[in-house]
């Protein structure tokens, strides 16, 4: 057995949070059976709102959360397409929703209704803010709930600038990993008892998680947004090189490795100075940003090359500020697996991140691209006992919707070697 194959997971979802889930669990093996309506997913829209072309057959934005699925278009308002559902529940281990309560409970898709029909089924819903609270049945997004309502917008950028571009989706990618986890407790708990559970994960909830930092120290008075030259700890910041390159230095027991650093960095005026070597008495006379200028003056005279040789030697956890486009050649981003290549036919190679859990048994994943509206449907009815005349009339009378054209070859994500997937 490899991970979660023989797991079962119906998905009920659209946009990015609550689809991403099962794309982690189907990477660790799990089945994955995605059911849209005859429109499909609203994130099969959403590539030109990134800068990215679709069509109906490729589609690399919709890619990012539809790798490794079977694709069903079910009518969720038709009593024979409800059935349809049931009938795969009852084989199924999990349930993933992003539906809003009055909307599951008026599909019948609701917990109460799934939990006392099917007692063994895992119920997991990302919702946008939680089940209580005045914004229980509000819509809520990765840019609503997550990144202005949770403080990502004003609390990451420099002291008096303009609130942040926060990368679309930053919350959602996020959430996806709550969810998962919740999913697979959920899983051992039925493993043990033979019964399910629900899982509920709120983008808000994530985003509060991820700031802890930054709601527990405001109320010691700690400032959000914060000037990186006035950070409480000089040696766990940003500086710029000689050469123009930004960069991070991590030091964060500035007391132990004050004296190693300042010498490392040669500032003189710093080397043996007790009134400056400890975070206390920087605190107390409020002299971090007089440090932090003194280092900026420090690493202004070196190239970052020459400043890397340093860090290394003197084993100062540092980094490189990446852009993008250093991500996309990163060899240390396809030797782990982290980027995956897709060779698309209309757009040409392009590459995916693939999900951070690695399992054993199951090794890189195995990982294919998302295909239309319905590509799967009669498939899965045939799998359920339903005929071809089924199959036939369930189109007619429109419970479900069938792609035809089954000719289509869809790119399987092949893992190959570091110096291979360099773009």
């Amino acid at each position: 057995m490899k991970g979660l194959e023989g797991v079962k997971v119906i998905e009920l979802t659209s946009y990015i949070a609550a689809p991403a889930c099962p794309r982690i669990l189907g990477e660790m093996g799990a089945e994955i059976i995605k059911i849209e309506p005859f429109t499909g997913d609203e994130q099969r829209t959403q590539g030109p709102g990134y800068g990215m072309l679709r069509d109906d057959i490729e589609d690399p934005a919709f890619d990012m959360a539809g790798l490794d699925k079977n694709w069903l278009s079910i009518n969720l308002k038709s009593k024979e397409g409800i059935e349809f559902v049931y009938k795969m529940l009852e084989t199924a281990d999990v349930l993933v929703t992003s539906f809003r309560d009055k909307a599951l409970i008026k599909l019948g898709l609701d917990y109460k209704t799934i939990s006392r029909r099917f007692p063994h089924i895992v119920y997991a819903q990302m919702r946008g803010y939680g089940e209580r609270g005045p914004e229980k049945d509000s819509r809520g997004y990765d840019a609503t709930a997550y990144s202005a309502r949770g403080g990502i917008l004003t609390a990451f950028p420099q002291l008096g600038e303009n609130p942040v571009n926060v990368p679309a989706a930053f919350g959602d990618w996020n959430a996806s990993g709550f969810l998962t986890a919740g999913v697979l407790a959920a899983l051992f708990r039925k493993e043990k008892t033979g019964l399910g559970d629900k899982v509920v994960v709120n983008l808000y909830h994530v985003a509060c998680w991820g700031m802890q930092h930054a709601i527990v120290s405001r109320q010691s008075k700690a400032q959000y947004p914060k000037s990186r030259k006035q950070v409480p700890t000089p040696s766990n910041n940003c500086y710029k090189s000689k050469d123009g390159i930004w960069f991070l230095i991590c030091q964060g027991n500035y007391n132990k490795f004050f004296d190693q650093m300042v010498t490392a960095f040669d500032i003189k005026v710093l080397i043996g100075n007790e009134e400056y070597n400890t975070l206390e008495k920087l605190t107390a006379n409020k002299t971090n940003g007089y440090v932090v200028e003194l280092f900026e003056e420090a690493f202004a005279k070196k190239d970052f090359e020459e400043w890397a040789v340093i860090f290394k030697e003197n084993e100062i956890p540092y980094q490189k500020a990446f852009t993008i486009d250093d991500v996309l050649v990163d060899e240390e981003a396809y030797a782990n697996d982290i980027l995956r290549r897709v060779k698309y036919k209309s757009y040409g190679d392009r590459v995916i991140p693939t999900s951070p859990i690695r399992l054993r048994s199951v090794g890189d994943p195995k990982l294919w691209t998302s295909k239309p509206i319905g590509y799967d449907t009669s498939e899965y009815m045939l799998k359920y006992g339903y005929s071809a005349d089924d199959v036939k009339r369930f189109i007619e009378n429109g419970v479900i919707k069938v792609y035809e054209d089954k000719g289509l070859e869809f790119d399987k994500l092949s893992r190959t070697s570091a110096a291979e997937d360099l773009p």
